[in-house]
């Protein structure tokens, strides 16, 4: 790990990317082809911005100026997530059967001129019994990060895509900018378009393992250690093998499972617990090397990998190999005074920027520095966290009132007052108030925190308290006023948590007993939301520990795309180190054991494979439109019904209540920021209450993320093997960077990961690899 921080002078340059990542699908063999070509019937048309030259059956030309001076017509006005347009090619497609191919490819040759991330937007459209695009536009879109100033092949995996009867495709590019405003030009010439049959299709859906499914950076010592093969697979036994030595140190029988997801063949070699460095032997296949160790030992030189993603994402500031100084023509306005809206990080693949989710990052980079045992990379993280202090101090518009986010897609040219601006949104709600508050109270009890900064903290912390309570007390639970507010789903249950959280903290850095009694106020109105009595179920069990959205339990708390679970267990963790009575203290454990055995009891419903499921639903929450709307955004009547039709996919454990391995969800897919914070929790629980279980379960939603899922595939680009390029449309593919996560086919509660990138299953998210940080942290101090 210190060669690589000495590589990248500490970060301070990105992590190279691998130049091999995607030969896996390069080196497929082809046995039927067909070539894709335009007719005299059907001719590569042009539409919206730019222009198509050099058009022949073959192929075409795509150009377009790198920005305009206008928005494009039906945009928005303001320019909300929007970039300056788009030029498209489409070709029609007369209602063929693309059944019997399985990949698409085409060659392109970039020829781009001071565009940063050259891409291109492929789009299918299938008019059969399952039309694509979805109706959330999801299914159907990939954006490829090209390579300027090269000519390469490209291939796409359409295996588990309708299309019986494709009437359509296009190829696209979304117009957003260029470096520091320079005059550019994006040109690609695209040709030999073909449709192929493969010999070995890479399975992207389903509960199958694609070759052997396991942890690419290894397995804690006394943990369960499972790896997962086809049942189609006909070795008996396996080996470990060191992976220096190539001696054989274990042989195991091959055990067979059949569950609710099918038919397995399990490599179990829990029993061998000695650190080092080791390979799954099983027949001819071999896996790459991995570690068994302590937590540290397995999942430190993923940080710096995860930090080098953060850095990439930094707003407002010259990354360089991405973009130079941006942003500083969006702009927050608040009683005649006027700020930049940059700095903190990107919140995604687009540039949009998020208060609270840089806040969240900037706690997690602290933590993660108090951490580590390793100096330089401590003092490195020290200093990334500071840039997100930085942000969160220079939009504080005084008297609760913050800059919190702003929807841009686009480089701008950072001169104020020109056609591109953005105007970020200010508030003053008192939910991010409190947040806010845990957080910055939070930073400053690490122990790498100095004096100066610490008091400058505490001093904050307490002074967004107090202007949160009051206004809570004038509106108790006040809802954000915007959806596009990333805090906008937060339950009562989840404001009671972050209030514990805050009070505790502000407890904690200034002794003030004033704080008690609100600590013991809302966590005593938290744990009313919570199921205490249990719910029987179908095997005579009972169930309980879970929560509610709110104290009237018709509604059971779960997340689906923005998750903050952990804020349960922080709220626990705060509460129970605090001066308060034995019967307090007494009581508000016998809940957090509750808790702590209700996330273990999530993990059966997915064993052999680490991933925890989402949660107990009830049949009837679709009946609580207010609260139904508030979870999932962007939606329309049909959400209603097919909230049933996802529930009846889950497991039915009593006559009114499901679980669901994913979550219940329409518009927004990926559980990795689900699972993560899950992890998160876990890992608290599992501290608090001295419980390895819980830890490992933690431990096991890593894994998950890294290769021990059934595609054997790490979600974390440049991290493990076998991944793959992610929708990093604005800033291109950064090692260390993470997906939204895993999502599911249309209703079904089985893992889809289509090589499709797209928003927003595939879209790299600050969030995500916060929680992963945040996990870590808690795995190693």
């Amino acid at each position: 790990m210190d060669d690589l921080l000495d590589q990248t002078n500490l970060l301070h340059k990105l992590i190279s990317i691998p130049k091999d990542f995607d030969s896996n699908e390069n080196n497929k063999k082809v046995i039927a082809k067909k070539s894709v070509r335009a007719s005299e019937k059907n001719q590569w048309k042009h539409s919206k911005r730019g222009s198509l030259t050099n058009v022949s059956k073959d192929g075409f030309t795509l150009e377009a100026p790198s920005r305009y001076d206008s928005w494009a017509p039906g945009d928005p006005t303001d320019g909300d997530y929007v970039g300056y347009g788009n030029t498209k090619a489409s070709l029609k497609i007369d209602n063929e059967n693309w059944q019997e191919y399985d990949r698409l490819a085409f060659k392109i040759n970039t020829k781009c001129s001071e565009v940063i991330n050259p891409n291109i937007i492929f789009e299918i459209h299938n008019d059969g019994k399952q039309k694509i695009p979805d109706q959330y536009n999801r299914e159907g879109y990939h954006v490829i990060n090209l390579i300027n100033n090269c000519e390469k092949t490209y291939f796409l995996n359409i295996s588990d895509l309708p299309r019986e009867k494709i009437t359509e495709i296009g190829f696209s590019y979304e117009i957003n900018g260029s470096y520091m405003d320079i005059p550019g030009e994006y040109k690609v010439e695209l040709k030999n378009i073909s449709l192929q049959k493969v010999l070995d299709v890479t399975p992207t859906h389903g509960w199958e393992p694609n070759k052997i499914s396991y942890s690419h950076d290894g397995y804690q010592n006394d943990e369960r250690k499972v790896a997962i093969v086809s049942a189609d697979d006909s070795n008996v036994e396996f080996s470990i093998i060191d992976a220096e030595t190539k001696n054989t140190v274990l042989n195991k029988k091959i055990k067979n499972l059949s569950n609710g997801l099918g038919n397995f063949k399990i490599l179990d070699f829990s029993d061998f617990d000695q650190s080092g460095i080791y390979q799954i032997k099983l027949g001819d296949k071999i896996t790459a090397p991995f570690k068994i160790g302590t937590y540290e030992d397995i999942w430190v030189k993923s940080i710096p990998k995860v930090l080098n993603f953060i850095y990439g994402e930094r707003c407002g500031y010259p990354v360089l190999g991405i973009h130079g100084t941006c942003h500083e023509d969006v702009i927050a306005k608040k009683d005649g005074k006027t700020i930049s809206y940059n700095g903190g990080w990107h919140d995604a693949g687009d540039l949009s920027q998020q208060l609270i989710h840089s806040a969240e990052a900037t706690q997690a980079l602290f933590r993660i520095a108090n951490a580590t045992d390793n100096q330089k990379l401590s003092e490195r993280l020290l200093e990334e966290g500071n840039w997100g202090l930085d942000f969160i101090f220079k939009t504080d518009f005084g008297n609760g009132f913050h800059a919190t986010s702003a929807g841009v897609s686009r480089w701008t040219d950072n001169m104020i007052g020109t056609m591109d601006d953005a105007l970020a949104r200010v508030h003053d709600n008192p939910y991010e108030n409190f947040l806010l508050s845990s957080i910055l109270a939070d930073i400053s009890q690490q122990k790498i925190i100095g004096q100066d900064m610490k008091k400058r903290l505490e001093q904050l912390s307490v002074s967004y308290f107090e202007i949160a309570l009051k206004r809570f007390k004038q509106a108790p639970y006040e809802k954000e006023p915007i959806m596009w507010e990333h805090t906008y789903n937060t339950s009562k249950a989840i404001y009671n948590a972050t209030i514990v959280i805050a009070a505790g903290n502000c407890y904690s850095v200034t002794k003030n007993e004033k704080y008690l009694s609100t600590v013991i106020e809302f966590m005593n109105r938290m744990i009313n939301c919570q199921e205490s009595k249990g719910l029987e179920l179908f095997d005579g069990t009972i169930l309980k520990g879970m929560f509610y959205r709110d104290a009237s339990h018709k509604v059971l708390q779960h997340f689906n795309h923005q998750a903050r679970e952990m804020l349960f267990a922080q709220a626990f963790s705060t509460a129970l180190k605090l001066p308060i009575s034995d019967v307090l203290r007494d009581i508000w454990k016998y809940r957090a054991r509750d808790y702590g055995a209700y996330l273990l009891y999530l993990r059966k419903f997915t064993y052999p494979y680490p991933m925890i499921s989402s949660g107990v639903y009830l049949d009837s929450e679709n009946t609580d439109k207010e609260s139904f709307d508030v979870q999932h955004l962007l939606i329309d009547d049909s959400a209603y019904s097919e909230y049933e039709t996802q529930l009846k996919a889950g497991v039915q454990i009593s006559k009114h209540a499901y679980v669901r391995r994913f979550p219940v969800w329409f518009s927004f897919r990926g559980n990795d920021s689900v699972i993560l914070s899950t992890a998160n929790s876990a890992a608290i629980m599992g501290r608090l209450l001295k419980n390895e279980e819980l830890m490992n379960l933690a431990n096991a939603q890593l894994r998950w993320i890294i290769g021990n899922n059934p595609f054997d595939q790490s979600l974390m680009f440049g991290e493990g093997n076998n991944y793959q390029q992610e929708y990093s449309n604005s800033s291109g593919d950064m090692v260390g960077e993470l997906p939204v996560g895993i999502e599911t086919k249309d209703d079904e509660d089985v893992p889809y990961w289509p090589q499709f990138n797209n928003a927003t299953y595939k879209e790299v998210w600050i969030v995500a690899a916060t929680k992963w940080l945040s996990t870590v942290s808690e795995l190693i101090k």
